[in-house]
């Protein structure tokens, strides 16, 4: 380790303790990701104030506190979230992990991001010769792409590739990368039941299968409510329309959860003015079967669904 680094690796623990700290010195977390095995751990990225843009990423044990591996790598990169909830999706069941960078215009041109193994232990990959050089990758693609998911292994990488009307974005198309060559592999992921569908509106909310498998998204803000379940292992896709959610007042607080057994989504919604119970709907995670609760049947009777 450099001269100086000990100092460092003690002021940014105690920043990522001390949250009001943080602030003061200039540090910010930028994002965040769970792990999906365990023991539990958080992820964490801080821009600290350097001469040079710098990226920390720090993975912390919340058993006790503590930072147990930390890295860094010259930008500036985040941990994207993967919907407008905030969910973090970028970290694989093994421990690969997805950093994007800030796009310098609109639309971008370009897109970049960094790939970090977390199953070395090492501190400063770029410094250290006995560290594996491949602990840390950096990509870049012509175009304009945000990250959507990873398979379990960290083998593919998911994207968006979005397409603009001048400034303004149109519609967008999911695309799988290969992690072993940095390329993208051709076609895009569509549900093969809707071919000429095009993807459209926000992702609203997120959840993942227990072992990293599908990652399942709500959409809304467009013309339609639909859910995107995507097989990260196989690269295929899944699309169910939900009319029965169009007619609610804040389509943007519904959320995404598991049963307990991980055979049904639930579709939950944090208006309780709008919706005083939940869930509101349930989808099956085998045959995407929608199942719609009794109330909501006579809430909306031109949208009858099958109940329970």
């Amino acid at each position: 380790m450099r001269r100086g680094t000990t100092a460092i690796a003690t002021l940014l623990l105690a920043i990522a303790l001390t949250p009001g700290v943080a602030a003061g010195a200039g540090f910010g977390i930028i994002g965040a990701a769970h792990r999906l095995d365990d023991p539990p751990y958080r992820y964490v990225v801080l821009s600290p104030h350097t001469r040079h843009p710098l990226t920390v990423v720090e993975r912390i044990d919340m058993r006790d506190s503590t930072i147990d591996r930390w890295w860094y790598l010259r930008g500036t990169y985040y941990l994207p979230a993967v919907a407008s909830d905030g969910t973090a999706g970028s970290l694989s069941a093994n421990g690969i992990l997805v950093l994007s960078t800030l796009p310098r215009a609109y639309p971008p041109k370009r897109s970049r991001f960094a790939i970090l193994d977390t199953r070395p232990f090492l501190r400063h990959p770029d410094r250290n010769r006995n560290s594996p050089h491949h602990a840390i990758r950096r990509l870049g693609l012509g175009g304009a792409f945000n990250f959507d998911a990873i398979s379990p292994d960290g083998s593919r990488i998911y994207l968006t590739e979005n397409y603009y009307r001048g400034r303004r974005l149109s519609r967008y198309e999911v695309r799988a990368l290969d992690t072993a060559s940095g390329r993208l592999l051709p076609g895009a992921i569509v549900d093969p039941e809707e071919p000429d569908e095009r993807m459209q509106g926000s992702p609203v909310s997120r959840v993942a299968s227990a072992d990293g498998r599908w990652a399942y998204t709500l959409y809304a803000g467009s013309e339609e409510i639909f859910l995107h379940a995507l097989d990260t292992v196989r690269g295929r896709a899944v699309c169910v329309d939900l009319p029965q959610l169009e007619d609610l007042r804040e389509p943007f607080g519904l959320r995404l959860k598991l049963s307990d057994d991980g055979h049904e989504i639930l579709v939950s919604s944090l208006d309780m003015e709008d919706v005083p119970v939940s869930p509101l709907l349930t989808i099956d995670t085998e045959t995407f079967d929608v199942h719609q609760l009794l109330w909501m049947q006579f809430r909306n009777p031109a949208r009858f669904g099958s109940a329970f």
